[in-house]
């Protein structure tokens, strides 16, 4: 009941003053959908890394003129190591046959090498996992050590790159977040003060029979927060727009760069951060210039 009566007052508020108000859900709107489209990119981002992880194995490249023993003792280390999947030889000749189907319409030289310049080499694919690029990673660096193995590849680089893109990407985010959201705090906490001192009158006549602050800040409260649930589901309306729009339009290339994966949407916890963002920003904002006009009119 108290709180229903506030909110019938905060409507009020809003009703009285429609510029304002509309001038303010659409710079929550516009913020938090610039918010939620780097968010969209970075789920995606994400989803790509995760993605391109799953599809990272070894080539161990060997030494030219191993024995058999040599070979079995290495395959015995494969078999060891409990996050391997599969382990597939390639001998110098197959890896030699499938390099020249593959670049031989596009070079007439390798018709004229009489040597086979591959080496004979492992593919080992390792089991799904969270900790699956980093069990790739441990067992690589045993693998460097073995004098049978002349090198390996497993895409080290560009998988570290990315991860620190990520990291930097997720900062970021943070720091976009943080400078929109200290704007949207000054703007909504003006737009208040504004609604506040038009009613000054009416606030120090309050006062003087006796309200609380409580009771007097509530409404101011419930205004902002319903100008930051307004502006959230504007922009999350917005930049589902955007991603319905891009996922029409760009949809047979995202799929070639993801390798198939979906284009995805901010999830439900996504949803509820940006949403819940938006009504604290309100929050605060209303709070902080509710509090300086009664300070004013207590001192008046």
């Amino acid at each position: 009941m108290f709180y229903s009566k506030h909110l019938n007052r905060a409507v009020d508020n809003l009703k009285s003053n429609p510029q304002t108000s509309l001038v303010s859900v659409s710079t929550f709107a516009a913020a938090f959908c610039i918010l939620g489209l780097f968010m969209v990119l970075y789920v995606n981002l994400d989803s790509l890394l995760a993605t391109w992880s799953r599809q990272v194995q070894i080539i161990v490249y060997l030494n030219d003129d191993l024995k058999k023993p040599q070979l079995k003792k290495l395959e015995a280390l494969f078999a060891g190591n409990s996050e391997v999947s599969s382990v597939e030889y390639v001998s110098r000749q197959a890896a030699w046959e499938k390099f020249k189907n593959t670049f031989s319409a596009e070079t007439e030289f390798l018709e004229t090498l009489a040597f086979n310049p591959l080496p004979a080499s492992y593919n080992l694919r390792f089991k799904p996992g969270p900790r699956r690029v980093e069990n790739i990673r441990r067992f690589a660096e045993e693998l460097r050590e073995r004098p049978e193995v002349e090198s390996l590849e497993y895409g080290e680089k560009w998988i570290s790159r990315f991860e620190k893109f990520m990291v930097f990407l997720k900062v970021f985010l943070l720091a976009i977040g943080g400078l929109l959201g200290l704007g949207l705090i000054f703007i909504i906490s003006n737009t208040i003060r504004l609604s506040a001192l038009s009613r000054k009158n009416e606030i120090e006549l309050m006062l003087m029979i006796g309200a609380t602050h409580r009771y007097i800040k509530t409404p101011f409260l419930l205004e902002g927060v319903l100008q930051g649930a307004a502006g959230a589901v504007l922009a999350l309306l917005a930049a589902k727009g955007v991603h319905a729009y891009m996922s029409f339009q760009f949809s047979d290339s995202i799929a070639k760069i993801a390798r198939d994966a979906d284009f995805l949407f901010i999830g439900p916890s996504g949803i509820l951060i940006l949403f819940g963002s938006s009504v604290a920003v309100g929050w605060l904002g209303s709070y902080i210039s509710i509090s300086k006009v009664l300070n004013m009119v207590n001192e008046s």
